[in-house]
């Protein structure tokens, strides 16, 4: 096939233009390199914009039907967890195996020595949510220290029982060797506290509302519950250890062995004195030496019942002790310092100590183990969907100085 020479694709662009037959080859060149310029340019920005179009509109899918269940019962591949009025999506393989295995669709994550139908560690935006609501639910998990334990077992710290003694001396004296400071170690180790809640499958395949609210407040109310009360009076077998359940004493700071916790009593047993009652108020606040008086995380600790009791005494001038808070979210007060309520305290008895007033991000020491992991069990209970949460955490006194309780008792 002859083919067309230069002149002659020339003289057809001329001809179709409808020019006459007079032409410049390097004009028409440039006419044909500026047109094909044109068009490359034309093309990118139109594939750029389709992009655009096509990211914004997923990312609209996502926010629409973040962690709700569609009709038909299936859940949405967009699902996430909602914060502030909007959706973070969930991602990869945590947001396919968690959906996937609320439809009982088989997972990658299956293990043989993790549940009926395989578990696998929930999307720390989950986590984070549920740790969110805990510090909201449980009073200790805002006051005390918290420890996040990424390596190892156990958590320890070291602490001095006594310092170094010091001594006056003359000019000319001889200097007697002083003792050194004695050290002791703490040491805390998690253990795992879970939750349960539980669907029916028909509410899964039937109906449509936040899945994701739901969880994180089923979770976080059963953790906070359990936790909260290990932390108060937990005997350290596989919980944490509570501040209630070590050994407690009249004896001072000075002269208490490390790891005991200091006592008053308010001389009647489970009652308060008949006769100036919150004079032991103030000899429990008195008992905690001033440099632990000071900072955050110092304030009273007691059960709703026991501060029920409490509310109701007043000074010579009959005023009220207890002060209520004025601005929402602050806490009460008592002789100036925070009350914090929580239902973990024994009510007031023969001989309970009902009452603690510390510094508890000095005394108290909460270790997680970060992530949280889930197994969802769709076999043990049939028609039912079980989500089985769990985490890892720890709890144990570090400072028994910091920590004072009030006993209801005659010594």
């Amino acid at each position: 096939m002859n083919r067309m020479g230069t002149s002659e694709r020339v003289r057809g662009l001329v001809a179709v233009s409808g020019q006459a037959p007079a032409y410049d080859t390097a004009q028409i060149t440039a006419l044909i390199e500026e047109s094909n310029e044109a068009f490359k340019k034309f093309k990118s920005h139109h594939i750029s914009r389709v992009d655009v179009l096509e990211n914004t509109v997923n990312a609209q899918q996502e926010t629409i039907m973040g962690l709700r269940l569609g009709e038909g019962g299936g859940i949405h591949p967009g699902a996430g967890i909602r914060r502030g009025g909007s959706v973070a999506p969930l991602v990869g393989d945590v947001a396919s195996g968690f959906h996937d295995q609320l439809r009982g669709l088989p997972s990658a994550s299956m293990t043989t020595q993790s549940g009926p139908d395989g578990g696998f560690t929930v999307s720390p935006q989950v986590d984070s949510m549920i740790d969110g609501l805990l510090r909201d639910l449980s009073p200790l998990r805002t006051l005390a220290r918290v420890v996040s334990l990424t390596t190892g077992d156990s958590w320890e710290k070291l602490l001095g029982r006594t310092g170094s003694q010091s001594a006056w001396a003359g000019e000319q004296d001889e200097r007697e060797d002083t003792t050194n400071p004695t050290l002791g170690v703490v040491a805390i180790r998690p253990f795992e506290v879970y939750a349960i809640p539980s669907l029916t499958n028909h509410v899964i395949e039937d109906s449509s509302f936040d899945l994701n609210a739901f969880v994180s407040d089923d979770v976080a109310g059963e953790f906070a519950l359990i936790e909260g009360a290990a932390f108060v009076s937990g005997n350290g077998v596989k919980k944490p250890r509570g501040f209630l359940s070590y050994d407690a004493t009249t004896e001072l700071d000075t002269a208490r062995a490390f790891g005991k916790l200091q006592y008053i009593a308010t001389g009647t047993s489970g009652a308060f004195a008949g006769s100036n009652p919150a004079d032991k108020l103030h000899d429990l606040l008195t008992s905690l030496k001033p440099a632990y008086r000071k900072g955050d995380g110092v304030a009273w600790l007691m059960n709703s019942t026991t501060a029920n009791v409490i509310r109701k005494m007043k000074d010579g001038q009959g005023n009220y002790l207890w002060t209520n808070s004025i601005v929402a979210g602050q806490p009460d007060r008592l002789l100036g310092y925070p009350v914090a309520l929580d239902e973990g305290m024994p009510d007031i008895a023969a001989d309970t100590c009902a009452v603690a007033f510390g510094n508890w991000k000095r005394g108290y020491a909460i270790v997680d183990k970060p992530g949280l992991r889930l197994i969802v069990d769709r076999v043990t209970r049939k028609g039912w969907t079980k989500l089985y949460f769990s985490k890892r955490v720890g709890g144990g006194v570090v400072d028994s100085n910091a920590i004072k309780l009030l006993k209801f008792g005659t010594s």
